[in-house]
């Protein structure tokens, strides 16, 4: 085993060659300094991403890059109004960040500051199921993301390892029909999430998760 003691982890912005710290310390990034990405270092990330396995390694994935702040604001306006036109979406994140439980009640605070300034993140990234001719429709199940989540982790990974912030939202999801005309997304490509990118202005650093042996079996799943 690598010397990695998660115990001695700090908190900080800055990247990191170690792929234990990267891992032990990825934290979902809610804010963002206005320093823009290189078209090079965003390069990196989506290869990285490339680099995961899929299914029969038929690889399908695409990746759309928004970098223009006009295109960035009219997709934060698109979210925002919905979300505030939508009672279900509006009362999930109000009385989420009401909670009497500190972790979940910062959480929902800071999606939903996330939600309204949305577009300070320099970078949005929308990786997308893709399939051809050749291909069969993706079914819509759990097991469809297989050969895209992983994807998604790598590129996050890798962004943190840049000193990179990233978030993985789904906010895409209610604007879609609106997205699709705006950004040309074909018919055979379809939207996983929506991930904020930028360096980030919070720090990296230990996250709160159940302990192993809570979610762990061996062998046989026992209570």
């Amino acid at each position: 085993m690598p010397d990695f003691q998660p115990d001695n982890l700090t908190s900080g912005p800055e990247g990191t060659a170690d792929i234990f710290e990267a891992v032990y310390s990825q934290r979902a990034i809610r804010k963002f300094k206005e320093d823009p990405v290189s078209d090079e270092t965003l390069r990196h990330v989506i290869e990285a991403a490339t680099k995961a396995p899929s299914g029969t390694n038929r690889q399908p994935w695409r990746f759309l890059v928004i970098r223009d702040s006009e295109k960035r604001s009219r997709i934060a306006e698109m979210i925002r109004v919905n979300a505030e036109n939508d009672p279900g979406i509006r009362d999930y994140f109000t009385e989420g960040a009401k909670s009497d439980d500190t972790g979940r009640r910062l959480m929902f605070t800071g999606a939903l500051s996330l939600l309204n300034h949305l577009d300070q993140a320099p970078v949005y990234i929308i990786p997308c199921l893709y399939w051809d001719d050749r291909q069969d429709v993706p079914s819509n199940n759990v097991l469809t993301g297989a050969s895209i989540y992983g994807a998604v982790q790598n590129l996050q990974l890798v962004a943190r390892a840049l000193g990179l912030g990233t978030v993985l939202t789904t906010f895409q999801a209610p604007v879609l029909n609106d997205l699709r005309p705006y950004l040309g997304i074909p018919e055979n490509a379809l939207p996983c999430a929506l991930i904020p990118l930028g360096y980030p202005d919070a720090n990296f650093g230990p996250t709160r998760r159940l302990p192993v042996d809570e979610v762990l079996f061996w062998d046989s799943w026992k209570d």
